[in-house]
């Protein structure tokens, strides 16, 4: 990674994500996965178990905002969709962001959006971030694959488009935008989960080691 500049106050960075990178009193209230009975279930019990406070904490540096919303895809053309002007705009209600952290696409991968229809919306979030914040650096994440636990999983996984198609559509399309990558499935790590997509808490410190190694801290 590049270096940041140094700056009299610390770095703030905001986080673009759906229900793996939401925590009860940190994302929007009414689209939260990880509630207080999640957290219980999952391990993850504190904001500091979480992957992004994890990589947010090895900066050094503060949060700005986590729009992160349970549910949500980059596609859809929704408020909820991380495409969405109103989601992006928010980003910067804390102050601008020096770097701003995209993990979604996985719903879209969940809900078999076609991949055209997802490379179009991909495309369309990140010119709308790089044109609300240009002096912010965007890093994007791909796709890895959270390992299946016994019994009943989030998604028909089995019945999907293979992720890596949308993690391939993801590298292009930060390519073409000439932002960051963050490329978490080439490590061909596993994750571990509670319902096959929702990391618990070992899962979350996999998750931010894996952010880490590719942020070079």
């Amino acid at each position: 990674m590049e270096k940041v500049l140094q700056k009299e106050r610390k770095l703030r960075i905001s986080i673009l994500g759906d229900s793996i990178s939401t925590f009860a009193g940190y994302t929007p209230k009414d689209s939260v996965f990880y509630d207080s009975y999640v957290q219980w279930e999952t391990g993850v019990k504190t904001v500091e178990d979480t992957w992004w406070m994890q990589v947010i904490r090895a900066f050094d540096a503060e949060l700005g905002i986590n729009n992160s919303v349970s549910g949500s895809m980059v596609s859809g053309n929704l408020s909820t969709s991380a495409m969405a002007e109103e989601r992006i705009q928010a980003l910067g209600e804390n102050g601008l962001p020096d770097l701003i952290l995209v993990s979604a696409g996985c719903n879209d991968w969940g809900f078999c959006v076609l991949p055209e229809e997802f490379e179009s919306a991909y495309q369309t979030m990140l010119c709308r971030l790089k044109n609300t914040y240009p002096y912010a650096q965007i890093w994007c994440c791909t796709l890895p694959e959270g390992k299946e636990p016994e019994g009943e999983v989030f998604f028909n996984i089995d019945g999907t488009i293979s992720k890596r198609i949308y993690s391939d559509i993801i590298r292009d399309c930060v390519q073409k935008a000439e932002v960051h990558l963050a490329d978490l499935e080439k490590y061909q790590e596993e994750y571990e989960t509670v319902d096959g997509v929702h990391p618990n808490k070992e899962g979350m410190k996999m998750l931010a080691g894996l952010w880490m190694k590719e942020l070079a801290l």
